[in-house]
């Protein structure tokens, strides 16, 4: 709700050029609104104020406002000429950051200010100048709700006839929706006068409330129906709830249920309920469909589970079953007694029973019109029951293709409780939990060898040990569903050496190029010798290419270390991405370049310090920068090419960076380009990662830095644009990559006030920051090569961590970069893709 803190007012003492308001300080985030009356011209005021109105006249009116920094004590008002004849009114409001309209004018009739769309609690600002001869008569005429402050004026006399100037102004704290004014604000003359008004106030809440939940069934005759639901929620509070009848509204009230009556029995409507604000925001429709009849079938019959056992106590807990009408309630019996009256409870617990003893426990369901269900019954022993069924038997290999295995078992046993299902696993990977024997793995890819599983569990949770086969799937000789191959190829000569059986295989991609590959080289086997083995794998000399059929999907250079282990015959090698064929390089000249645009800055770079060989492997593409980049190059700096190209594509006009597998269709080679991504309008790469969902699991890491540069921006009043940033080297240092942060400030005035609140901004990125890292469900539709880096994924999360919300919907839903992505080819599961993604987790106000 906005309010006024403090109203000052000034009148000048002297004829001056100059005057200056004071009041107290100004709160940081408080809107300070000024009125100028002048009888000379302005030349100028305090600076990051916004003149809204301007309305020219013997005593001119103009009006100013900002939002506070905090700590502001004065405003300043400088005159065309000397003048004493000068009115300044000052406001300070909370809650109003937000500007709605203003209006301005001279007339000797109505002023006219007209602004809707407005926030409960806005304020409304009036302000009036009129110039009079001395003998005129002047009164005020404020609107309805506006309170007029005290008159300013000054006297003086001109020619023997005595002259005057004078000022007010009014307010209203408690507007809301809408503010109209259209009268005359000077009463006791009818002379021509300068007005200014304006209006502002608090964010307008356009979100609306969460939709009603749980809407039920609670009452049925034959021509009527009774429902009830769970209350919405809003932050400002739920003004009521509309009831539709087949989408028509029947009205809106602010309880919890309704009755709908002369309906026709047997006839099928739809109800549904949403909810209100105060500001007029309508939730989603929750929806119910309902069929009045009279019902005289029982519901199904409750199928009962024990939840928890111990000495002498049992719990035992149901679904709820289906009906044509509604289950109302539940009717509980031990040994084939009642305990007491019906509950609505879908769990029961004893726990004076005799220990170790058997006992039968049953549940029946009640409807709306009293029909009850046949019992469902449970015999169980009231003792703690920690054994685990027996473990599944005779497991087999029933058929396998090429994208499934089905495998089936023996029934394992239970002592007390029962087996209420089997688990299902594709290595340590549980991917299902179903009550019968026989199950296909699907989705899986052709010609791998897969490590399967089987376990079996009772009501409690108990697990049998796991049983454990081998399987493989049927190989793909049509290519739809290629294998890897890994080639290695000669860097100067651009031609294959050897394709070697790599093994453990992981690589990763990331921006700006620092994703390496690593793999294991078996030499024990006898077609591979050392000397061969040697020839295909020299360091900084051998490129190392994986391919997925004819895709190429990863390169880089192989580079130390080594790693060889005499025991197991594997030799471990490692590889970086193409780019880091300059991260050894430095630049080799010395001055200033003239201005150019960053991607041809960088293109430049690259192709300064390259060899023809370098220039077969590497190419650039993408998004071209807008800025041109001053740069001097000074040999005494030793400057590294790959960092300037990192703090090139940083630079205003930049862009974000990766190494992407592509083709040379003209020489028929591989290649690849250096991927240049905008940062500003990032793609929207069409991937979600939804857990539960296409994400099997995923890992979040909160540390500091995710932010390696801060931008700041500043659109001035002329249309130019004011650019700063701050990088943070020692997070680069640290490895991270380059992950950027925008923030675009308002009501600045210069560089220096743009560089501070930038680098304000970069203090605040130090905070806490968030890498997901989500690895996905194993399927053969993850074209993870198709995915930009640098882009947008939708990141859908529900679980423990976030909660789905009030409404059902996800507990995270939001957009975020992605940074990197790694891949593991032939792990026990198949081939296994994690996504990395980054954002932020701290506001800067």
């Amino acid at each position: 709700m906005g309010s006024i803190r403090q109203e000052r007012t000034y009148t000048a003492g002297s004829v001056s050029g100059g005057h200056t308001i004071s009041f107290n300080a100004v709160l940081p985030g408080s809107r300070i609104v000024i009125f100028v009356h002048s009888y000379a011209g302005v030349s100028g005021t305090s600076s990051g104020y916004t003149q809204h109105e301007h309305s020219a006249h013997t005593l001119g009116i103009r009006l100013y406002s900002r939002l506070s920094f905090g700590g502001e004590t004065t405003f300043g008002v400088g005159t065309a000429d000397p003048t004493d004849r000068i009115f300044i009114r000052m406001y300070e409001l909370l809650d109003a950051p937000e500007y709605y309209g203003s209006a301005s004018g001279t007339t000797t009739g109505s002023a006219f200010l007209s602004v809707g769309g407005l926030p409960p609690g806005s304020v409304a600002l009036l302000g009036v100048s009129q110039y009079v001869n001395g003998s005129d008569n002047a009164g005020f005429s404020w609107p309805g709700g506006f309170s007029g402050g005290s008159v300013t004026f000054k006297n003086w006399v001109d020619g023997g006839l005595a002259k005057q100037v004078f000022a007010n102004t009014a307010s209203n704290t408690s507007v809301s929706g809408s503010v109209s004014v259209s009268q005359r604000l000077i009463s006791m003359n009818s002379k021509e006068y300068a007005w200014a008004g304006g209006v502002w106030g608090g964010v307008l809440d356009e979100t609306p409330p969460s939709a009603p939940t749980d809407l039920r069934l609670t009452g049925m005759t034959p021509t009527s129906v009774t429902v009830a639901w769970d209350p919405a929620y809003d932050a400002s509070g739920i003004a009521g709830y509309g009831v539709y009848l087949n989408d028509i509204k029947l009205g809106e009230i602010s309880g919890l249920t309704r009755t709908f009556g002369s309906l026709t029995s047997g006839v099928t409507y739809n109800v549904s309920v949403d909810a209100v604000d105060g500001n007029g925001n309508r939730s989603e429709k929750t929806e119910l469909t309902v069929t009045p009849i009279d019902d005289t079938t029982p519901p199904a019959t409750p199928v009962v589970r024990v939840t928890d056992l111990g000495p002498g106590r049992i719990t035992v807990a149901w679904d709820k079953p289906y009906d044509q009408t509604a289950v109302v309630a539940y009717g509980i019996y031990l040994n084939g007694v009642k305990q007491g009256a019906d509950q609505t409870a879908q769990t029961k617990t004893w726990t004076t029973l005799t220990p170790g003893a058997v006992y039968t426990v049953s549940v029946d369901a009640l409807d709306l019109l009293g029909n009850r269900s046949l019992k469902g019954t449970k015999t169980v022993k009231a003792q703690t029951d920690t054994t685990a069924p027996t473990a599944p038997g005779a497991l087999s290999l029933v058929t396998a293709s090429k994208t499934s295995v089905t495998l089936t078992w023996t029934a394992s046993t239970d002592d007390n409780v029962g087996v209420t299902g089997y688990g299902l696993y594709l290595g340590s990977l549980q991917v299902a939990e179903i009550p019968s024997r026989v199950f296909t793995y699907t989705g899986l890819t052709p010609g791998v060898t897969y490590n399967l599983g089987v376990d079996s569990a009772d009501e409690l949770g108990n697990r049998s040990t796991r049983q454990m086969i081998q399987a493989t799937t049927l190989e793909d000789l049509s290519g739809a569903a290629p294998p890897y191959e890994y080639v290695l190829y000669d860097w100067a000569s651009h031609l294959p050496l050897d394709s070697l059986p790599l093994q453990n295989v992981s690589f990763e991609i990331t921006l700006e190029g620092g994703g390496q590959l690593t793999a294991d080289i078996p030499l024990y086997d006898a077609a591979y010798t050392v000397g061969r083995i040697a020839a295909a794998t020299r360091p900084e000399r051998t490129m190392l290419l994986v391919y997925r059929g004819e895709r190429l999907v990863w390169g880089g250079r192989l580079i130390d270390p080594q790693d060889y282990d005499s025991e197991t015959g594997v030799l471990r090698v490692t590889a970086e991405e193409v780019i880091g064929i300059y991260a050894r390089r430095f630049i080799s000249y010395t001055g200033p370049r003239p201005a150019t645009l960053a991607h041809t800055e960088v293109t430049w770079l690259l192709e300064h310090s390259s060899s023809e060989a370098d220039r077969r492997w590497l190419t650039s593409s993408g998004v071209a920068g807008t800025i041109p980049v001053d740069r001097e190059y000074r040999s005494e700096d030793f400057t590294r090419i790959l960092d300037t190209v990192a703090e090139t594509a940083a630079a205003p006009g930049g862009f974000l960076w990766w190494i992407k597998p592509a083709w040379d269709n003209v020489a028929d080679r591989p290649r690849f380009e250096l991927r240049r991504v905008d940062r500003d309008t990032p793609p929207d790469t069409g991937l979600t990662l939804e857990f539960p969902g296409n994400v099997r699991q995923y890992q979040r890491s909160t540390r500091r830095g995710l932010a390696t540069k801060t931008w700041g921006q500043l659109r001035r009043p002329d249309g130019g644009v004011m650019l700063s940033s701050v990088t943070r080297t020692d997070l680069h240092a640290d490895g991270w990559p380059l992950c950027e942060d925008a923030w675009q400030f308002d009501n600045l005035t210069s560089q220096a006030a743009l560089t501070a609140e930038t680098q304000r901004a970069s203090a605040a990125s130090a905070g806490p920051k968030q890498l997901f890292d989500f690895t996905l469900a194993i399927s053969p539709d993850v074209r993870w090569w198709e995915w930009e880096l640098g882009g947008h994924a939708q990141v859908v999360i529900t679980d423990h961590l976030y909660p789905a919300l009030p409404d059902g919907t996800a507990g995270l839903d939001r957009a975020m970069k992605i940074v990197a992505l790694r891949v593991e080819p032939d792990s026990d599961e198949g081939e296994l893709v994690t996504v990395t993604t980054g954002e932020h987790t701290v506001a800067v106000d």
